[in-house]
């Protein structure tokens, strides 16, 4: 724990990461519960409210991540500047295995035979670890020799992980999230377990919009240019992003109910028989207006689950890059409210400077709260669990904030 620096901040971006943390401690609780609409839920076929909060989470930990990198690269040198970034991201990892749990439990000691303990770790290697702070913290190894390179190799590696995503993905990565047979997991022993945010190799898409966040310091930070034209790029920028996004997953739409697979014993599968290469040859099929994708933030009808759909269980292309296009465009109005107006919010304030302490405070709150409130709860009966969720979390944060304690790794 430390105390906290009062000069060299971004006003906007800590504005910017407290959004983040309230918008996740509000679809974190809300999930759950019948009455909610899916639109603030997690799903794994559009692109929701919910779905959009982790990647702008990703963005706000790239653009700390570059600040703070080239600060220690200046104040220390290369080799104790990278070795506590090593340190910190092996650290959330741990504290999110601490905290959120690995997943498994031996019931007994003879459980723990050689066989039963590499199911386990392969179990957690697949699926189980994958819990936003452990991503957050091998992300940060992944892209930790690119983070102080240049822009265009920053652009590049963006590109390259989405390129190695896609090939494996079509090699096995799909149905191995998906729990569907596939080589991996015969080799892995985790045949049918299914993962969720992208499992192990969904690392390198949450890496794109943690890149993404560094290339928008470089472009808050340049030397010369004026907050309202650094707004303007990240805006347009975001804009042209979500709009090629969405084209790309108009690919979804030339899949029909015909293209799903077929289970063992006859009964249909909603996934397609090839989710990754779409059946392009029925572009010169369909008019133009039925190759239009549905609208983001608007439920679609799934004849056939596929890549080109806005997946955050697989984190497909058309997902990850339209929600870093979306984190990009709505951190720039962030920057004209918050850098060129002077707008504040005590709430983004409070949560943006101490995420860490608040993101572990409020699962502990959660699952406090949950037990008072059924998964079937009425819609006036769920606000209020949220109103009292948000409200002790919020206390606690506030007591640290006035203690000046925050915790950093």
């Amino acid at each position: 724990m430390s105390s906290m620096a009062g000069t060299g901040r971004i006003a906007s971006m800590d504005q910017f990461r407290g959004y983040t943390v309230a918008g996740m401690f509000v679809v974190n609780f809300l999930g759950a519960f019948a009455a909610i609409h899916s639109v603030l839920k997690h799903n794994n076929t559009y692109f929701s409210y919910a779905d959009s909060i982790m990647p702008s989470f990703m963005f706000a930990c790239g653009f700390s991540y570059r600040l703070s990198l080239l600060r220690r690269l200046d104040q220390v040198g290369p080799s104790l500047a990278y070795r506590r970034i090593a340190w910190r991201s092996l650290g959330l990892v741990l504290i999110s295995l601490v905290v959120y749990g690995v997943g498994f439990r031996f019931e007994s000691w003879d459980a723990m035979t050689g066989p039963g303990i590499a199911k386990a770790l392969a179990e957690l290697v697949k699926a189980d670890a994958w819990e936003v702070l452990a991503i957050i913290g091998v992300c940060q190894l992944l892209i930790m020799p690119v983070v102080a390179r240049s822009a265009w190799v920053r652009l590049a590696t963006m590109f390259g992980f989405s390129a190695a995503h896609f090939l494996l993905s079509y090699a096995f990565n799909y149905d191995f999230v998906s729990g569907q047979p596939n080589g991996m997991d015969d080799l892995w022993g985790t045949t049918g377990r299914r993962a969720w945010d992208g499992g192990t190799f969904g690392l390198l898409h949450w890496s794109v919009p943690m890149l993404a966040g560094t290339l928008a310091y470089d472009i808050i930070t340049a030397a010369g240019r004026p907050r309202g034209s650094a707004a303007a790029r990240l805006i347009a920028w975001g804009a042209l992003v979500m709009i090629v996004s969405y084209a790309l997953s108009c690919f979804s739409t030339l899949y029909t109910a015909d293209d799903r697979r077929t289970g063992e014993s006859g009964e249909p599968i909603d996934i397609a028989v090839s989710p990754v290469i779409p059946p392009l040859g029925r572009l010169s099929d369909r008019p133009p207006a039925e190759l239009l994708a549905t609208a983001p933030l608007v439920e679609p009808e799934v004849l056939a689950k596929n890549y080109w759909m806005m997946d955050k269980r697989i984190v497909t292309i058309p997902f990850i890059w339209f929600s870093t296009g979306f984190a990009l465009a709505l951190y720039g109005l962030f920057v004209i409210a918050c850098d060129r107006f002077g707008a504040s919010f005590e709430l983004f304030r409070l949560l943006g400077m101490n995420p860490l302490a608040a993101y572990i405070i409020h699962g502990v709150v959660e699952r406090t709260v949950y037990a008072f409130v059924p998964r079937d709860s009425p819609l006036w009966w769920t606000m209020i669990g949220l109103a009292i969720f948000f409200t002790i979390t919020l206390v606690f944060v506030r007591f640290l904030d006035r203690q000046k304690i925050y915790l950093r790794l």
